[in-house]
């Protein structure tokens, strides 16, 4: 199995505090709530070599490009603080280069976030969790998905992620999900509010542990 948490772009990181919106804190913290407590966001022993899995974003209300995302390996923490998120302000997938500025460095995944923002102004809102129910169960689900031989946090991942996501917004709008066959357990939500992302990911797993019931 892949490790989990590694983080495969260039990073270009600036050391600051970041003066994050009460609100946007509070709706970052919220929606990761909910996924902790249904451990699709954290970090376990027995699970992934013990590494964190999961990240959580939301669009900057200071700027329409620039988004706020979980630190890397900050899943053990119980809630987020200013210092555990990072901003990022620019990606490049074509020489896989990010730009962040915080306390701490972006999530493994803030690449396929970053995608995910550029293609649609009215997604504001994406969670990137680790469901092996859904992920098991996702043909069941009918979900869409990357494909097996494209790793998490690439170039290749950030373009099959950009296409799959025009393609499903064409086709059902928000909110919708999709699974990385690549990166086992991943599965991702974009929505226009956090609300959205959380209540798609409940909906999921509910559908795919009766799926998983009755096998």
């Amino acid at each position: 199995m892949e490790q989990e948490g590694v983080i495969k772009y260039s990073l270009v990181f600036q050391a600051e505090t970041l003066p994050i919106a009460p609100h946007l804190l509070a709706q970052l913290n919220t929606g990761r709530g909910t996924c902790k407590q249904l451990h699709l966001i954290g970090q376990e022993t027995h699970r992934y070599d013990g590494f964190g899995y999961g990240n959580i974003s939301i669009r900057s209300a200071s700027s329409n490009s620039e988004f706020l995302i979980s630190g890397t390996q900050t899943g053990v923490l119980e809630a987020l603080l200013d210092t555990d998120i990072a901003c990022v302000t620019q990606i490049d997938t074509k020489q896989n280069t990010l730009c962040a500025k915080g306390r701490t460095e972006p999530s493994s995944e803030a690449m396929t976030h970053g995608v995910l923002y550029q293609l649609s102004s009215n997604i504001n809102a994406i969670v990137h969790v680790h469901s092996p129910e859904i992920w098991s169960f996702s043909d069941a689900l009918t979900l869409a998905n990357t494909a097996h031989d494209i790793p998490y946090g690439t170039p290749e991942m950030a373009t099959a992620v950009s296409s799959l996501a025009s393609s499903l917004l064409a086709i059902q709008g928000l909110p919708f999900g999709f699974v990385m066959k690549g990166h086992e357990d991943g599965v991702v939500v974009a929505g226009e509010t956090m609300q959205q992302c959380t209540d798609l990911l409940l909906t999921l797993l509910e559908n795919a542990k009766a799926l998983e019931a009755r096998t």
